[in-house]
């Protein structure tokens, strides 16, 4: 495994301060996750969903952090990450990365650590994983809440994307793209026992947790289609839960198991649909006219909140509706493009990606539109908020250093400051469950 010292926070920026990151993110961003293009008055908006805002070959970050891992020796290709548009909708990266072969394993495996040290215990709460495409040592880290003793819990070289904890927050699920194909897999919180779970040699991601963690929900970009997917946890038992002719992706697992939650894309817009895990009861949400995407459960089940540009006009905001689809509500009213809706913890408020300055950044409001404000405004560009387990703080993307690392802020804005170590580019935080 790999261990990387902490950062130091971020002073605020200077009055005045312009800085407007890398030209590699200002394009609209390609998802490895959930995703929608949205073709209003034919103008195409890619809309970031969830996932990391766009996957981009990067020239470096000018970092002197040295990454050292732990996996078994041997020389592995470095991979070029090139951005590749993916299925309709958002799929994973196209391109390629060149793969090495080490003793104990070749592409996808991994041999037993070369300094025979065992590994360090699980992480604790308040822990962040997050996907890296630190050069030469890309996957799956992990990194106390503080910023300190970040963990590379992957050993394969590849593409890597969407850590998604188990509600116990003992497994990760992922995604990964290794000799030119995209599979789930699951590894440890501790970096034993990493599994590939898909096989199909087309694109497999989106994983979700089902709640008792012995299933795992995922979009499958196949010949026959792109459709939902579970697979079980410790592997086998792959079925295809939706059976319909349009493009289905994006799978979000009820709180209580009994459904999951996904967007269905045709030719006239999108809507929000639920079917139940045994692939029976399939219908509507949320079925208006434009686009409805991005479904999010809140943590008690009887709301949802996603993005739709059903207010009008070409800009799309973020909606909360009764778990049945009724009474749907906006609640960043603004003149931007609002996506990526987060739950806090509580249930009481939600954290979104706003565009309405020009820039994408932080905002935070209350479940019924209340007290709606800018947490980390900068002239730079951010993605996919997470809430802490304990309501406080906001993990997020940035490039406001010049490349896209994890940063995390109070949810009043306050104490700013860099989480992730690695070189970067970092994406796809996610706060490890309290159980």
């Amino acid at each position: 495994m790999a261990s990387i010292g902490p950062q130091s926070p971020e002073p605020p920026p200077a009055a005045g301060a312009t800085g407007a990151g890398p030209v590699w993110w200002r394009r609209p961003p390609v998802v490895a996750a959930a995703a929608a293009v949205l073709v209003v008055a034919g103008v195409a908006t890619v809309l970031a969903v969830t996932g990391g805002g766009g996957r981009s070959k990067a020239a470096g970050s000018g970092s002197t952090t040295t990454v050292t891992t732990t996996a078994a020796a041997g020389e592995a290709g470095s991979g070029t990450g090139v951005t590749g548009a993916g299925p309709s909708g958002g799929g994973p990266s196209s391109g390629s990365a060149s793969t090495g072969t080490a003793p104990g394993g070749g592409p996808g495996g991994g041999g037993p650590s070369a300094t025979g040290a065992p590994p360090p215990p699980a992480p604790g709460p308040g822990a962040v994983a997050y996907a890296s495409r630190a050069f030469g040592a890309p996957g799956i880290f992990v990194v106390s809440g503080d910023g300190t003793g970040a963990k590379l819990l992957t050993t394969a070289q590849g593409e890597y994307d969407t850590p998604v904890w188990s509600r116990d927050g003992t497994r990760i699920a992922f995604a990964s793209r290794r000799l030119d194909n995209t599979d789930v897999y699951v590894v440890g919180a501790d970096g034993k026992g990493e599994h590939r779970l898909t096989t199909d040699p087309g694109e497999d991601f989106d994983p979700s947790w089902s709640p008792d963690g012995k299933r795992i929900a995922f979009t499958g970009h196949r010949t026959s289609g792109t459709h939902i997917y579970v697979v079980d946890a410790a592997g086998g038992g792959e079925r295809r839960l939706t059976d319909s002719t349009d493009e289905e992706l994006g799978p979000a697992w009820a709180p209580d198991g009994s459904r999951i939650a996904y967007t269905r894309n045709t030719a006239s817009g999108s809507a929000i649909w639920v079917v139940n895990p045994d692939g029976t009861g399939a219908h509507a949400l949320e079925n208006p006219p434009g686009q409805n995407i991005s479904p999010v459960w809140s943590p008690d089940g009887t709301r949802l909140a996603f993005v739709s540009t059903r207010a009008g006009g070409t800009r799309a905001h973020i909606f909360v509706a009764a778990a049945d689809g009724s009474g749907p509500r906006e609640v960043s009213p603004d003149a931007g493009d609002d996506v990526s809706p987060s739950w806090s913890p509580d249930g009481r408020r939600l954290a979104y990606i706003s565009q309405r300055n020009g820039d994408r950044d932080v905002y935070v409001v209350d479940a019924d539109g209340r007290n709606d404000h800018a947490v980390a405004p900068n002239r730079s560009e951010e993605a996919t908020p997470v809430w802490s387990p304990d309501d406080v703080h906001v993990a997020f993307v940035s490039d406001r250093d010049g490349i896209r690392h994890i940063y995390v802020v109070a949810a009043d804005g306050s104490g700013l400051r860099r989480l992730s170590p690695t070189p970067g580019p970092d994406f796809d935080p996610r706060y490890r469950p309290t159980g």
